[in-house]
C-alpha cells in the first residue's frame, strides 16, 4: 500500500480503521516469512476459499432440492384430496 493511499484510509474516519489496522498487521507478518512459507500460506488462504465457495454451492443446491420436494409433496397432496378411492379421479 502507498503512503497517499494509507493517509487517504486514514482521513476516511474511524470506521475501517480497526480492519485497516488488522490487515496492516497482517501484511507485515506475512513480509516477514521466508518464500516458502509464503507460498504455503497462500495456498492454504486460496484453498479456505475454495472450500468455502464448495460449501455455498453446495448449500445452494441442498436448498434447491429441498424446495422441489416440498413443492413435490404439496402437488401429491392437493392431488390425493382432488381424487376418489384407488387414486383416480372422482366424476360424481
Amino acid at each position: 500500500m502507498t503512503e497517499s493511499t494509507k493517509e487517504d484510509a486514514k482521513k476516511k474516519g474511524s470506521g475501517g480503521s480497526d480492519a485497516q489496522s488488522a490487515a496492516d498487521n497482517v501484511r507485515q507478518a506475512f513480509a516477514g516469512l521466508p518464500l516458502d512459507q509464503k507460498i504455503s500460506t497462500l495456498i492454504q488462504v486460496e484453498l479456505d476459499i475454495l472450500g468455502d465457495a464448495v460449501n455455498s454451492v453446495v448449500s445452494a443446491v441442498s436448498r434447491a432440492v429441498d424446495d422441489v420436494a416440498s413443492a413435490c409433496e404439496s402437488s401429491e397432496q392437493s392431488s390425493s384430496a382432488t381424487s376418489g378411492p384407488g387414486g383416480q379421479t372422482s366424476t360424481s
